[in-house]
């Protein structure tokens, strides 16, 4: 889960038809701040005028951790998909799995193994030689917390079913499961869990390897300033292993930090960035602009109002049904994401490969029953508190509304702005006595990886809404080693159910992803808006 501001089958090479439909049961589709760019003289099409020598791509925060064990939050996992490679990957452009590390990669008829035959000849960066069979088994190993020294990683529920991986030779073993895992192939192999990094440079730079990664992906870690800027180099002995994509075209990757959205529009309009993810405000701005193209896809993240139903304000369903009836969500959309953002329904987007509940009922502000639910539980002038973060974007004008609206219903709203680390990291005693929140999750492509954080044991975790139910949680794990898709889809509708009928959150939007990008410049996007930047090329 990443709380941040923002918002990967290919076909691979060495699977067998067999295998292709297992992959398909899982509900799996197969099938800075730096010099303007030159000219490139003598080239035709309407890329020429785009030099290979440097691109330059906006984050809208800064890195902090570049190793994938603790995969901390969007930019980083912007940076490192240049770094890093895995076994199987997604298509920079769909959701679609292909062979990147792997030569083959076979699963067993009942989910519990995956063969894997690596390619030959893999080079890690910084003269860490070839990449073997133990590198890909320290990694995932790593990661579940089943190597010595053990570590924390916040992501080791991606391998929870991992019981080791088994190394055969050089170039080959098998991941064996204690039990099915049906994200194994949707979030954990092709997305962050499933990088690979070099055993022996993690052993001996330690900590520092967040700071100074060793992978085996088409570019380098070369230089981090930080707030600034993250630089990347072609790497030279680069294996070749990412095939599914035209080879990397260019000599540097530079990732300018620019945390608000006006300079951002601004560093695009004078030329000092060629790629750019724009805040809702300014995409009108730059779709003016006829050296730049909007691409905007719906992403799978989630904005939401949560109500803690373990607070005493909130223990009455009944003035939780008052604030859901309350709250005019179409305001809340045009006045704090200048309408650009699709109103949301539940926690799982319509672009997710299962789990979309499309029956979900859409409330409108209704103030006669809000504030017959009100008057039904006694609570007439209730004191409540709205907390939002600094960090997360449009959080102060939702309050705005929010407080305007309850207040009319006959709450009396107030509201307190957190900054980001403080609101995020209190500890678990100050998020028991939130209130309402407004919160702003980011997801991947299987709906696991957005229920996980509502279910019982979350508590005092992130379930901030305290909601124990113990329906949902025991459909969440069920769902995770069923792998027929048709029975995993009617779990996660369920749960969104049991969300809806106890009245604990107001789904808000599933934010859009708009991207500007330098006319000429080819930027594949997958649906959720994510992208690979040393993917880009330059169109014909």
């Amino acid at each position: 889960m990443d709380a941040s501001n923002n918002i990967g089958n290919r076909t691979p090479g060495g699977l067998s038809r067999r295998n292709l439909l297992k992959y398909s049961a899982l509900g799996v589709s197969l099938a800075g701040v730096g010099s303007l760019l030159a000219a490139c003289g003598g080239e035709e099409g309407a890329g020429a005028n785009i030099s290979t020598k440097l691109l330059r791509i906006h984050l809208d925060e800064d890195i902090s951790n570049l190793d994938p064990a603790f995969n901390a939050g969007h930019t980083n996992t912007t940076v490192r998909a240049n770094i890093f490679e895995h076994l199987v990957t997604y298509r920079p452009d769909k959701f679609e799995l292909v062979n990147e590390l792997a030569e083959k990669f076979e699963a067993s008829s009942d989910g519990l193994r995956y063969d894997f035959t690596l390619k030959k000849g893999i080079q890690f960066h910084g003269g860490y030689g070839e990449l073997t069979a133990e590198d890909v088994k320290f990694s995932y190993e790593r990661i579940a917390g089943l190597t010595e020294p053990k570590i924390k990683s916040a992501y080791r529920s991606d391998w929870i079913a991992l019981k080791g991986v088994e190394v055969h030779d050089k170039y080959s073993g098998t991941i064996v499961l204690k039990e099915p895992f049906a994200p194994l192939l949707a979030t954990t192999l092709p997305v962050g869990s499933g990088e690979i990094v070099s055993k022996r440079a993690v052993e001996e730079r330690g900590e520092a390897f967040g700071t100074s990664p060793i992978g085996t992906g088409p570019y380098e870690f070369v230089e981090w300033k930080r707030n600034q800027q993250v630089v990347l180099k072609k790497f030279a002995n680069y294996g070749g292993a990412a095939n599914y994509a035209d080879k990397p075209m260019w000599g540097e990757l530079r990732f300018v930090v620019i945390a608000e959205d006006n300079p951002t529009t601004i560093a695009l309009e004078t030329d000092e960035l060629d790629f750019a993810v724009l805040g809702p405000t300014t995409v009108a701005r730059v779709k003016k602009n006829n050296s730049f193209e909007v691409i905007e896809k719906t992403s799978l993240r989630y904005n939401w109002i949560g109500i803690n139903a373990g607070h005493p304000n909130f223990k009455n369903k009944d003035v939780r049904l008052a604030v859901i009836h309350g709250i005019d969500v179409p305001s809340i959309i045009a006045g704090a994401f200048n309408g650009q953002w699709t109103r949301a329904t539940g926690i799982v987007a319509p672009g997710m490969p299962i789990g979309y509940w499309k029956d979900a009922p859409v409330y409108q502000r209704d103030l006669a029953k809000a504030k017959e639910f009100l008057a039904k539980a006694g609570a007439q002038g209730m004191k409540i508190e709205m907390s939002v973060s600094t960090g997360t974007p449009g959080g102060a004008k939702v309050a705005e509304i929010v407080q305007a609206n309850l207040n009319e219903v006959g709450f009396d709203v107030k509201v307190l702005v957190q900054e980001g680390g403080v609101f995020n990291q209190a500890t678990p005693e100050a998020n028991a006595q939130k209130q309402l929140f407004y919160m702003s999750y980011s997801t991947k492509p299987d709906p696991s990886w957005s229920t996980k954080w509502f279910t019982s044991d979350q508590i005092g975790e992130w379930n901030w809404m305290n909601w124990d139910n113990k329906e949902f949680t025991r459909l969440h794990n069920e769902a995770l080693v069923e792998i027929d898709p048709a029975k995993r889809n009617e779990m996660y509708i369920r749960m969104q159910q049991l969300m809806d009928e106890d009245a604990v959150a107001l789904w808000v939007a599933w934010p859009t992803a708009s991207l500007a990008k330098r006319k000429g410049l080819k930027a594949p996007v997958r649906p959720d808006g994510d992208f690979i930047p040393w993917t880009f090329g330059r169109d014909a």
